[in-house]
């Protein structure tokens, strides 16, 4: 009795001297992240000279599709990058790893932690295994891998602390809980009849919210989202809309969960500093709605998705490639981009960029699991270093107004600048539209008027110039 006591009391204590660690790295300065990582420039007119993170590992795109791990001149593992680890860890837990008890021949509890998954993703869980030190080996199938832990004292004096320092954000934070005070029990000696035990070990994950204790949300980081998308989000193309979507899906239970990425993604990413004056107006009038969330399926299943190209762009992009990635959904994230940089920059209205984007799209996500993967670098960098079509100071949906306006007045593919742009008379371009008729219904007034202040470049309203063409 004494020793549970302690116990207790020693768990308060760690309770209430962790500090709440979000770790909401500046954005704005991401080139400062970490001394030991190389900086990587996007080559392209939409985010020009912008100094990105390239992480300590990159994904070869070749025929094999090879993870190619860094040389890393230090051994010692830094505070921030086992830091930044845990959290994704605990982000990948949230979405594929398990919390589970099995009573043995002897009717005793043993506890595992772990993960099942499929045999391509080998490499991720040999990089957890390595960082944790975790004394395990891995079951597998021909199409499957294992890897669970049960040794009671290296779960406790490992796994807890982590879990008990960036807690599980879904409800696998009860299961969580439940699984680790059984396990103190246990390892104080604490007793059960075959009853007991049967309950605790079917009650683990029963999905049960425990109205004594409440999900800490407010310890979402950067880098449990990354663990968490890892995990459970899609990189997808539209290419009967020409554009690119991005989505994490959960159950109905955890509807709270993708509140909170809402909202902490909202709250804490913004537009890079590198985004032009009327795309970044335009994000931040429409911030509160660039984020989703859909109604459940039949199957109860809810999905929080990302699908505004401007806000995808400049937004959720290069945060997600300023952070590390550990699983092979990373290659999926760079598919994904490669793609975004095609529709931005207009290239699917080329025949190299859309048979790019057809190749793309048969080798993405779940059709990557079986697929010779054969998608040669030589061809993307082809179709990304070709002539931009669009105009990068305007937002995406109005350049593809502008190219179908194009399209449907004139047969050739040649972009040429239509529609109406409005300055302010310090010639700053404050709004843009697609056409006279829709100049005319926004300012109230015909079509013809707009047509005649175009044409005069006379002072519209006492405060703006119409222009037919976008000023440099």
């Amino acid at each position: 009795m004494i020793k549970w006591t302690m116990i207790n009391i020693y768990l308060l204590l760690m309770f209430l001297i962790i500090k709440n660690n979000n770790n909401n790295n500046n954005y704005n300065n991401i080139t400062k992240y970490n001394k030991d990582m190389d900086l990587y420039s996007i080559q392209s007119p939409y985010i020009k000279n912008m100094n990105i993170i390239k992480r300590g590992y990159h994904t070869s795109l070749n025929n094999k599709l090879i993870i190619v791990q860094k040389d890393n001149k230090n051994n010692n593992k830094n505070n921030l990058e086992m830091d930044n680890f845990y959290k994704w860890l605990v982000g990948f837990t949230d979405g594929d790893g398990s919390f589970y008890i099995k009573l043995n021949d002897k009717k005793y509890l043993r506890f595992f932690y772990g993960f099942r998954m499929h045999i391509d993703d080998k490499a991720c869980l040999e990089k957890i295994r390595n960082m944790l030190n975790m004394p395990s080996n891995f079951e597998e199938t021909t199409k499957t891998i294992m890897l669970v832990n049960s040794q009671k004292k290296w779960l406790y004096s490992n796994i807890v602390t982590i879990f008990d320092k960036y807690p599980c954000l879904t409800i696998k934070y009860y299961s969580y809980y439940k699984w680790k005070m059984a396990m103190i029990n246990n390892l104080n000696g604490m007793s059960y009849n075959n009853k007991d035990l049967l309950n605790i070990k079917n009650t683990i994950n029963n999905y049960e919210v425990m109205p004594n204790l409440k999900i800490p949300y407010d310890k979402m980081n950067d880098y449990w989202i990354l663990g968490f998308i890892e995990a459970e989000g899609s990189f997808d193309t539209s290419p009967k809309r020409n554009i690119c979507g991005f989505n994490v899906s959960q159950h109905k239970r955890s509807i709270n969960t993708l509140k909170a990425i809402k909202s902490y993604v909202l709250n804490n990413w913004k537009p890079i500093d590198n985004t032009p004056l009327l795309i970044k107006n335009k994000l931040l009038k429409d911030w509160d709605s660039s984020i989703k969330l859909t109604k459940p399926d039949k199957n109860g299943v809810i999905k929080l998705e990302f699908n505004r190209m401007d806000f995808l762009y400049y937004v959720i992009l290069p945060k997600l490639y300023s952070l590390k990635w550990y699983s092979r959904k990373e290659i999926d994230f760079q598919l994904w981009k490669t793609t975004m940089e095609i529709y931005m920059k207009g290239l699917h209205n080329t025949t190299k960029g859309s048979n790019l984007l057809k190749l793309i799209n048969n080798n993405i996500n779940k059709k990557r699991y079986y697929s010779n993967y054969n998608i040669p670098k030589n061809i993307i960098d082809d179709v990304l270093n070709m002539n931009t079509i669009y105009n990068y100071k305007l937002p995406y949906r109005m350049n593809s107004d502008i190219q179908r306006l194009n399209s449907m007045n004139n047969n050739n593919t040649k972009f040429i600048n239509v529609g109406v742009f409005v300055y302010d008379l310090n010639n700053t371009l404050i709004m843009t539209f697609t056409g006279y008729r829709p100049a005319a219904t926004y300012f109230n007034c015909s079509k013809h008027e707009i047509a005649k202040y175009i044409k005069n470049g006379n002072v519209f309203m006492n405060k703006y110039i119409l222009k037919n063409i976008l000023l440099d």
